[in-house]
């Protein structure tokens, strides 16, 4: 396995279990043994629990980033860049419940200084993504945004039911 194999397995490890347990219960013992490697070279390439779960948050906000650009990029003719995106996302709730808790987690935990900079960041950098490529006004994007934390919760509860047919809102984008 290549060093950068390595990094992406102890990530996504990392994404899981933090997802699971949020930033205190997460075990660093846990992620190494998911990831196969042992807890000192974990530390050996994170340094410390927080500079690996900020890693992870930071993965993770890229895989988000990457999937709304290529949702945009790949929608049929016809398919407003905002129904793009919020597609994507639901597929993404739909495979993983777990992998959305990662970021109830992150908004959860901003008040820790560890965690609180990576939070901002990532989610004005999603933000700004969803601008850029939709195009939208600031009203809209806020909708869309608004949209995104209802459905993440509902995901994250496993309670998409609550909403009915998210397809439809969409739509009204």
């Amino acid at each position: 396995m290549s060093a950068d194999d390595r990094r992406e397995a102890i990530l996504q490890a990392a994404i899981l279990e933090y997802g699971r347990s949020g930033m205190h219960a997460t075990s660093t013992e846990v992620i190494a043994e998911r990831a196969g490697i042992s807890q000192p070279y974990l530390f050996r390439l994170f340094g410390t629990k927080a500079e690996l779960i900020t890693a992870a948050i930071e993965y993770h906000t890229d895989g988000i980033r990457t999937l709304f650009r290529e949702a945009v990029e790949q929608r049929s003719e016809g398919t407003s860049p905002l129904v793009a995106m919020g597609t994507a996302y639901l597929a993404l709730l739909e495979q993983d419940p777990n992998d959305l808790r990662c970021q109830l987690h992150t908004w959860a935990a901003a008040s820790d200084p560890d965690i609180k900079e990576v939070a901002q960041r990532t989610y004005r950098a999603i933000w700004a993504d969803v601008a850029e490529l939709s195009g939208a006004s600031p009203d809209e994007v806020r909708r869309f945004m608004s949209y995104g934390m209802l459905m993440t919760i509902l995901g994250a509860l496993d309670l998409p039911d609550l909403y009915g047919n998210p397809l439809e809102t969409l739509e009204e984008f």
